[in-house]
């Protein structure tokens, strides 16, 4: 071995040392229902199955795409009642998040998070060399902000960017309207607010851009859209900051697929309405049923999965046991803070949910 081989781990950035960074552990096993990842399997998958003949039909895959997705941010900004240069586009809305921290992050800087919450936002931060301040919700079952907290604690100057996820993931809560607007408006930075669930929730801030020019709302089209295996995702925000978070961006960052997919999925508004309203009276329906399985204390949610934990048994073993028995994917959650002995699972179609709620009460029965 030469010595440029022995000295490989000085030559590079090194955040996460060979432990995996983001990604869970690969399943092996075979999966019968998927209720892990918050895929929107609601979404049908013959309607999807046409739009996408449909893209075939209409693109060239030989040519670029749009450098800046400039039709789809013009349709985007029309349902927003914003304006085009208010939208930029990348690819997932994981990339959205990593634009976040390339735009204010940096050595010597941090950013805040209020835990617990979405993994990727502590992942990109650690990827930019940035620092990690990491604050709570309050505890279980109402895990709500706490802005008197959350404000004291921030250190004006180093802490350049603050992430909020509302609904949030894993909890499945959405904040007080009015809580979430003094955090902004007292913030001494940008606020990146993750609104990936409002669809399913009651309200969304977009209104309020006008009000805070230091507010970016992320959101995505894996959930709502049911387009999580073609990665596109988007941010509304001030006009400034929107020109900048261009400039980081790759040239042609999605796809031309995922580009014209999505501008026919934004045009199925009837379907897309009935999807949500089938979520949401799924959604009712599962807690019920949890709420009744001695063991199991579900949260209340305003989007497309629910969160529980387990009284008395191992929320590991459990997990294992629908996945290795069942075929059943869920989410374990213990690992996140203030989120121990719970899983997380995902509201699909009638038929998935139900063979969930059997499959645990059948777990339960035998542990």
């Amino acid at each position: 071995m030469t010595e440029k081989e022995n000295n490989l781990d000085q030559l590079i950035n090194d955040p996460f040392k060979g432990k995996s960074g983001f990604m869970p552990a690969k399943i092996k096993d075979e999966i019968k229902v998927r209720i892990g990842l918050n895929e929107n399997l609601a979404f049908p998958e013959e309607l999807m199955k046409k739009l996408i003949k449909e893209v075939a039909e209409r693109v060239d895959p030989r040519i670029y795409p749009e450098d800046y997705c400039d039709s789809l941010c013009n349709l985007i900004a029309s349902d927003y009642d914003l304006l085009p240069n208010q939208v930029v586009i990348g690819n997932g809305g994981d990339k959205i998040i990593d634009l976040m921290v390339r735009l204010t992050i940096k050595a010597g800087f941090s950013a805040a998070i209020i835990a617990p919450t979405y993994p990727m936002y502590e992942h990109a931060i650690k990827v930019q060399g940035g620092d990690v301040t990491e604050l709570y919700l309050t505890d279980a079952p109402e895990y709500d902000l706490d802005p008197d907290y959350i404000l004291s604690n921030i250190t004006p100057k180093k802490d350049r960017l603050l992430f909020l996820c509302s609904p949030n993931n894993p909890t499945g809560n959405q904040f007080d309207e009015h809580k979430l607007r003094k955090i902004i408006a007292e913030f001494p930075g940008i606020v990146a607010l993750d609104e990936t669930y409002t669809d399913f929730g009651g309200y969304s801030l977009v209104n309020a851009l006008k009000d805070y020019p230091n507010l970016i709302i992320m959101k995505s089209m894996s959930k709502f859209h049911g387009m999580a295996g073609m990665r596109l995702g988007f941010a509304l925000a001030d006009e400034f900051l929107i020109s900048r978070l261009k400039e980081l961006l790759p040239a042609f960052n999605v796809n031309i697929a995922s580009l014209e997919l999505a501008k026919l999925v934004l045009q199925e508004k009837e379907a897309l309405s009935k999807i949500v309203s089938n979520i949401v009276s799924e959604r009712e329906i599962v807690y019920k049923r949890l709420e009744a399985i001695d063991g199991i204390i579900p949260y209340k949610s305003f989007t497309n999965f629910i969160m529980f934990r387990l009284d008395g048994m191992d929320a590991a073993e459990i997990q294992q046991k629908l996945l290795k028995e069942k075929g059943v994917l869920v989410r374990n959650m213990s690992a996140i803070p203030k989120c121990e002995n719970s899983l997380r699972m995902s509201i699909t179609t009638k038929e998935n949910n139900l063979a969930f709620l059997n499959a645990l009460e059948e777990t339960i029965s035998n542990y």
